[in-house]
């Protein structure tokens, strides 16, 4: 099949034309390579894509916790006041639905890889969805609006059970070079790291469920919980000049 051309309208600080709302894909910044609308987000997402998965292996999932729009949005719904729903026990299961989205995610891309070498075919998953554009993209508004509701009753919905790229990211968690360090001998367990969890996880330091939001740290008032670099013995004064104060 072909793409007909389509126009960019609209220009938007630095230069950047095109964007999400103007891409002609359901699911965009994707198949750049084939597109025929003018964005400058073409320049832009190799070095986006490529600093987020270099960074990981120091960092783990901060980009998650910290610099990540959707999540933020997320975190800024769910502190809306209302009733919240706790998915502790059903959230175990759930959180599996990640895999098969990450699983979709790199068919994808496989595909859109494929495509970029043969610009005259577009086939599969793409195909369908190029055809489909108009009732695929009320699909996808219809969940994002869904998300969006849902932010609102449960902390980041998005990131917990279906991001694929936080999914991917979370594996570093334990091998990150950064890393949370506690002393026992220091810690008087006073479960303030705990409770100021949003996802209340017991031990963060490498679960792969923890967004990094560096919550935790900065609810540790006797600095018992450092950041710290793998590799490197962290001195320990601080904790014990404090318990003798």
């Amino acid at each position: 099949m072909t793409l007909g051309p389509i126009v960019a309208v609209g220009q938007l600080g630095l230069g950047i034309v095109g964007g999400l709302f103007n891409c002609p894909f359901s699911i965009p910044f994707v198949l750049c390579q084939i597109c025929p609308t003018p964005c400058t987000f073409y320049l832009i997402r190799p070095w986006l894509f490529g600093g987020i998965i270099t960074t990981s292996p120091l960092t783990g999932r901060v980009f998650c916790g910290l610099i990540c729009p959707i999540g933020n949005v997320g975190s800024l719904l769910y502190r809306f006041r209302g009733k919240k729903f706790s998915v502790s026990g059903v959230g175990a299961r759930l959180k599996y639905m990640r895999y098969g989205a990450v699983i979709l995610f790199l068919y994808m891309m496989f595909e859109a890889a494929w495509i970029s070498l043969d610009l005259r075919r577009v086939e599969g998953f793409w195909s369908f969805m190029i055809e489909n554009r108009d009732e695929m993209t009320i699909v996808i508004i219809a969940a994002v609006l869904m998300f969006l509701i849902l932010s609102t009753l449960i902390y980041r919905p998005w990131c917990r059970y279906l991001c694929p790229i936080g999914t991917l990211l979370s594996m570093f968690n334990r091998f990150s070079l950064l890393s949370f360090d506690r002393d026992p001998d220091e810690c008087l367990e006073c479960d303030a790291c705990r409770m100021s969890c949003p996802l209340n996880l017991q031990d963060s330091s490498d679960s792969t469920d923890c967004f990094r939001c560096l919550s935790c740290y900065t609810a540790c008032r006797r600095g018992v919980l450092r950041l710290s670099v793998k590799g490197f013995r962290r001195n320990s004064k601080r904790g014990s000049n404090s318990r003798a104060r």
